[in-house]
């Protein structure tokens, strides 16, 4: 099983929970409209036909997997959706008013994302989409890149080096478009600049023609915890929009980093 949690290695493993785990988390990567046949997972996971089927009968059973019925292979079920829903609902991160989120959207409709840092990605776990038909479809549970983001650029830019050099200096930083960072000495200077002026600006370095601009959210020791990023079309975020942007961000990202007491530990 590749453990997700590497800061939390298991006294006891329970292989079978270990390989019903790696066949949800296999599931979770086939994409739309797609699914598994058992002889799929078998080979993916090199794991025996008969002990997948068992494991997958369980699942079902419990409703974390089910079959479709056009394919007859298996994909993820209704249950870990319903659950997954509740994970914002135990974190007091998450239980701030949305409608912050939705008035930043309509005062200048573009998307508004809000992430967390789960090791080494950028996880999304609210949005508010304008009504617009150019806009980028980022899924809420979306795991993106630290290097390539301005939510991912924030997330880091007060980790010591060591840290930094431990999380993203052991394989190479991966090229999405023309404009992306890719060697972690550039990516320090980046930050650099994120931490002078408390803002980060991803220009086309994820997607091409998406430019987003990203503030950190403070909880009450003053730790960066989360970022809100505002994004749009490259042709619609000129200077002068970033800049109203840039001022309107500083604003909710300090209520919101009020809202989990950063201001009166600060």
């Amino acid at each position: 099983m590749k453990l997700n949690n590497p800061t939390h290695i298991p006294k006891y493993p329970v292989q079978t929970l270990e390989k019903a785990l790696d066949i949800i988390d296999l599931l979770s990567k086939t994409g739309a409209r797609n699914s598994l046949g058992i002889s799929d997972i078998s080979r993916k996971l090199g794991l025996g036909k008969s002990t997948v089927h068992r494991i997958l009968d369980t699942l079902v059973a419990a409703k974390y997997i089910e079959r479709c019925p056009r394919t007859h292979g298996y994909r993820l079920g209704w249950r870990l959706f319903e659950i997954g829903n509740k994970v914002p609902l135990q974190h007091d991160l998450y239980s701030f008013d949305y409608e912050i989120l939705q008035d930043l959207c309509d005062e200048f409709s573009e998307a508004v994302n809000f992430g967390v840092r789960d090791e080494k990605d950028v996880v999304i776990v609210s949005k508010v989409d304008p009504e617009t038909r150019l806009k980028v479809n980022r899924q809420i549970g979306t795991r993106e890149p630290l290097h390539a983001t301005s939510i991912g650029k924030v997330l880091i830019s007060e980790l010591p080096d060591e840290e930094l050099n431990k999380l993203l200096g052991s394989t190479p930083l991966e090229a999405f478009t023309p404009g992306t960072i890719t060697t972690l000495d550039d990516l320090k200077v980046e930050i650099e600049k994120v931490r002078v002026q408390g803002f980060a600006i991803d220009n086309e370095e994820l997607f091409q023609g998406l430019v987003c601009i990203a503030m950190p959210i403070r909880d009450y020791d003053n730790k960066i915890v989360a970022a809100l990023s505002v994004s749009g079309p490259s042709f619609r975020m000129n200077f002068n929009k970033l800049t109203n942007i840039k001022i309107k961000l500083q604003q909710v990202s300090r209520e919101l980093s009020d809202y989990m007491g950063a201001e009166s530990r600060s």
